[in-house]
């Protein structure tokens, strides 16, 4: 009997460390679901049909269209105009006053070009064609980290001068956008004025909880190892 006790207790002993070891991993899985920030996403900027061109007076405006957005950093804007049109990042001084001089890039063979969000912060887009930033073809976007991307929040839309102004909450960024963005992962590089390629979104990988998990589960596995002994 004494031998049946110490065999059922041994096994009792070695259940429990078998599901502490399932539990860990069910936790370091969970973990990294969560820590894994989202693959990057393409916009296309004003919607397929729309694209970035001269707004008519009853269409919707660019910062709207971005206020209704979430980008991140990684995200592609996709840019999609005319050849007598351009697309300029500029600074928010020359936003406000639709000046292309010093534009810190510059997209103007028609065509789509492709930009690529890499830090937080704002962008300022402008259209250097005559007349068009002045009757509404410019925007602003925001980048938010992932953190601080929490879809309660309500968005703030850039006013045309460059300010702020209240505007409703955005789509969550597992929304897709409807029709004014496309669908999610990775897109494909983004395209400078003359044709070549950038650089696309680096890959991110999962931060580093998985160690933890190992060394926990070595150290139930040493626990279970010294009750057998």
């Amino acid at each position: 009997m004494a031998v049946v006790a110490l065999l059922l207790s041994r096994a009792s002993v070695v259940a429990a460390a078998a599901a502490v070891v399932l539990l860990v991993f069910a936790v370091e899985a969970s973990a990294a679901s969560v820590a894994s920030p989202s693959p990057p996403r393409l916009f296309v900027v004003g919607g397929e049909q729309r694209g970035w061109s001269e707004p008519k007076p009853t269409d919707e405006t660019y910062n709207h269209w971005a206020a209704r957005n979430r980008f991140h950093i990684g995200d592609f804007l996709d840019f999609k105009y005319a050849k007598n049109d351009s697309v300029l990042l500029v600074s928010r001084k020359k936003y406000k006053i639709c000046s292309g001089e010093g534009a810190e890039q510059r997209f103007d063979t028609g065509g789509n070009a492709r930009f690529r969000l890499s830090r937080n912060g704002d962008f300022y887009f402008i259209s250097d064609a005559p007349g068009h930033c002045d009757a509404g073809q410019r925007m602003t976007v925001r980048v938010v980290t992932e953190q601080h991307a929490g879809g309660d929040a309500p968005a703030v839309a850039p006013s045309p001068d460059g300010g702020d102004v209240s505007f409703s909450p955005p789509r969550s960024r597992s929304g897709g956008g409807g029709s004014s963005s496309s669908s999610s992962g990775s897109p494909p590089p983004a395209t400078s004025p003359g044709g070549k390629t950038s650089a696309a979104a680096a890959g991110v990988t999962p931060s580093g909880a998985g160690g933890h998990g190992v060394a926990a589960v070595a150290a139930v596995a040493g626990a279970v190892l010294l009750v057998l002994a």
